[in-house]
């Protein structure tokens, strides 16, 4: 072994040091935060317990008894004001109307109408209660010139004048209403502020937006919406909605609610960066939107939530009620249809039994606390040199390392992270370090059989035999997987990775390009037993075969790019997704389909093949060797996905992998013949 072989692997083993220490902090934080907030959608609650005739307040009870912990409180829009008991709102002009038809019953009004000093674009709004016009003129004036908003008569019932164009005013927000805000505490219920964005909103009337939704005290998580889907601050004052957020949680512990979501249009902008600003105050949110519910059943909702709590990091579930009737199964074998009601008490009551089974509590929702310090940057440093190191391992063990590339590749590693941390931005250094050590060690897995071409030992004549040479095949090769995986956790071990509002990048990288090297390391590598000249090969002639492999090869690459992703372009079929979720029930966390019934079969039965079959059919081995492998580094390069899930998944895909493994070798077997022991090639 040469001198810089040596400093490569004790690098190596220093950086997976390093990314071990990383993991731990990041698997004892995610330990830690077990506390889940469910929440029930204010307005669309209000509109089902309307429309079936309920009584708000025993209804929401029944479903507190049922385990829910937290309302979903929207601000007023201006055009619901009438909805209400508390204000009446027209403009000027329909004021003026009504005059001429009949008199005006408010002394104020009809006076104002008399002297034609009513302006007709103007909202007019007359105001029952003294909480209510408070809300009204602070609000108004915050989210409008102040000059605008005329109190005109300051004794109940107060008179408001507010000079704005009435569909503006009609998507204005007015503030948290304070009887949705007495109806949760009556309850005993958090209350999850909801309100909208206004651009012209700065630093100082953002904190006023603070100080009136947060006055309810018991406040759980703040969850932004609107017409635009942004959050407040966005887009220039993001900084400000952050500073809020860090000043009021001492005193009302509120929250930032990052709402989950894969399709591109549903994003809420400016929620990732507002994540990114303060992640030790961020969790992540799941909702079903209406038109998606109306087409679930109730187990698929169930199932949803429980699995994004325990897969994703989820710690809000955002609930609205179902819209269908549900049926459960009784003692004695037969069904019961519930009611509305019913149904949705046992929506929740399944949640938190299924929450509560896979170790988590109700409550406040735990956010991940925003760890970091001068200790982890020198571990992500050390992880970036092992990354490095490995890279320089791969070169040489193909023979094409140079003397100089150690001191240039780890100058180049020193300059590239450490000038990056020093502007601020060492996260692109480490996602790029990521990737690179992504790709490296996904080769570096595949290149682990390389052996059984070059030297082509020959299977071992029997069952036991080819089963334990097939088993080690696997587990050196997903080891090396594995530990490239590790290497890329180690690196993006941080909160706002756990968050998901920064992402590992590169996974239609990862997912093609080893496949492709191995491919191409297999054809023309004297490592793997070929010494073809790229040349000779491209003089050679092709044949018929060769085309059509290249095709389903080129087509399978474009099915693998469009299958990936969380909001893939392929989706996926009715029959895959209950396959999943049985396996998913079945095992806890489900295996990936490119490693146990693609990679690890291929991995292990190439022991079993004789020489000559295993050089006929070497291309597809390595190609789907190298689908597996890096399916299991992308496994754990999606860093909001809890860590032990990862685990668990990659080790029954060994089994899954293994046991359709041993069937496919019993099959070789069985039609091609048991091989000779000792028999060489």
């Amino acid at each position: 072994m040469t001198a810089m072989r040596r400093m490569a692997l004790l690098i190596v083993l220093i950086g997976a040091l390093a990314s071990l220490i990383a993991t731990g902090v990041r698997f004892r934080y995610e330990h830690a935060s077990r506390s889940v907030e469910l929440t029930m959608d204010q307005q669309d609650f209000a509109d089902f317990a309307t429309a079936y005739g309920y009584d708000q307040l025993a209804l929401l009870r029944l479903m507190k008894a049922q385990g829910l912990t937290s309302l979903a409180v929207y601000e007023e829009l201006g055009n619901r004001i009438d909805l209400g008991d508390e204000a009446y709102a027209q403009t000027g002009q329909q004021i003026v109307d009504a005059a001429r038809t009949s008199p005006l019953t408010d002394p104020l009004l009809a006076k104002l109408a008399h002297a034609n000093s009513l302006e007709s674009g103007a909202v007019y709004i007359l105001v029952y209660d003294r909480p209510t016009l408070d809300r009204y003129v602070l609000v108004l004036r915050n989210q409008l010139e102040p000059r605008n908003v005329i109190v005109l008569r300051a004794t109940l019932p107060a008179l408001l004048e507010v000079r704005t164009q009435i569909d503006y005013f009609n998507n204005l927000g007015l503030g948290i209403p304070q009887s949705s805000i007495d109806q949760a505490h009556a309850l005993g219920l958090l209350v999850d502020p909801r309100v909208q964005n206004n651009e012209r909103l700065d630093e100082a009337h953002i904190d006023t937006v603070f100080t009136q939704m947060l006055a309810g005290d018991t406040i759980g998580t703040v969850i932004f919406f609107g017409l635009r889907n942004e959050v407040l601050g966005f887009p220039y004052n993001l900084d400000g909605t952050a500073d809020a957020f860090r000043q009021y949680q001492p005193q009302y512990h509120a929250l930032f609610g990052n709402v989950e979501a894969y399709d591109p249009t549903q994003f809420q902008k400016g929620g990732d960066t507002l994540g990114r600003k303060i992640p030790g105050l961020t969790v992540r949110v799941q909702a079903i939107s209406r038109l998606e519910l109306d087409k679930m059943t109730l187990d698929d909702v169930v199932a949803r939530y429980i699995l994004g709590v325990r897969e994703r990091n989820i710690r809000v579930v955002y609930l609205r009620p179902f819209p269908h009737l549900a049926q459960v199964r009784q003692r004695d074998g037969t069904y019961k249809t519930l009611t509305a009601q019913e149904t949705n008490l046992e929506m929740i009551h399944r949640i938190r039994d299924g929450l509560a089974a896979n170790g988590f509590y109700l409550g406040r929702p735990s956010a991940f606390p925003d760890f970091g310090g001068g200790w982890l940057t020198a571990l992500y440093f050390l992880a970036s040199l092992g990354v490095t190191a490995a890279f320089l391992l791969l070169l040489d063990l193909y023979g094409w390392s140079r003397s100089w590339f150690a001191w240039a590749s780890f100058g180049f590693t020193i300059v590239a992270f450490w000038g990056a941390y020093a502007v601020g931005h060492d996260d692109i250094a480490r996602r790029l370090w990521a990737l690179g050590g992504a790709l490296t060690f996904a080769v570096a897995a595949g290149t682990t059989t390389a052996r059984y071409f070059r030297e082509a030992p020959a299977p071992a004549g029997s069952t036991s035999g080819d089963a334990l040479a097939g088993l080690r095949c696997l587990i050196f090769a997903a080891g090396v997987a594995a530990l490239g995986g590790l290497f890329v956790i180690g690196l993006l071990a941080q909160t706002t990775f756990m968050l998901e509002v920064q992402e590992f990048f590169g996974v239609k990288t990862l997912l093609v390009v080893p496949p492709l090297a191995l491919l191409l390391l297999y054809s023309f590598s004297p490592l793997f037993g070929n010494a073809v000249d790229v040349r000779e090969a491209g003089a050679a002639p092709v044949r018929v075969w060769q085309l059509v492999a290249v095709f389903v090869l080129a087509a399978g690459a474009v099915l693998l790019l469009m299958r990936s992703g969380n909001q893939p372009d392929v989706g996926v079929s009715d029959f895959e997704t209950h396959v999943r979720g049985f396996l998913t029930t079945l095992l806890g966390a489900r295996p990936r389909f490119k490693e146990f019934l693609i990679g690890f079969p291929a991995l292990f039965i190439l022991p079993a093949l004789l020489p000559a079959d295993r050089r006929a059919v070497g291309w597809i081995i390595v190609i789907a060797a190298g689908v597996g492998l890096s399916d299991v580094i992308d496994t754990f390069s999606h860093i909001h996905t809890a860590l032990i899930i990862g685990v668990l998944r990659l080790f029954n895909g060994l089994v899954a992998g293994t046991i359709i493994g041993l069937f496919a070798q019993w099959l070789y077997r069985r039609f091609r013949g048991p091989a000779p022991a000792g028999e060489a090639r």
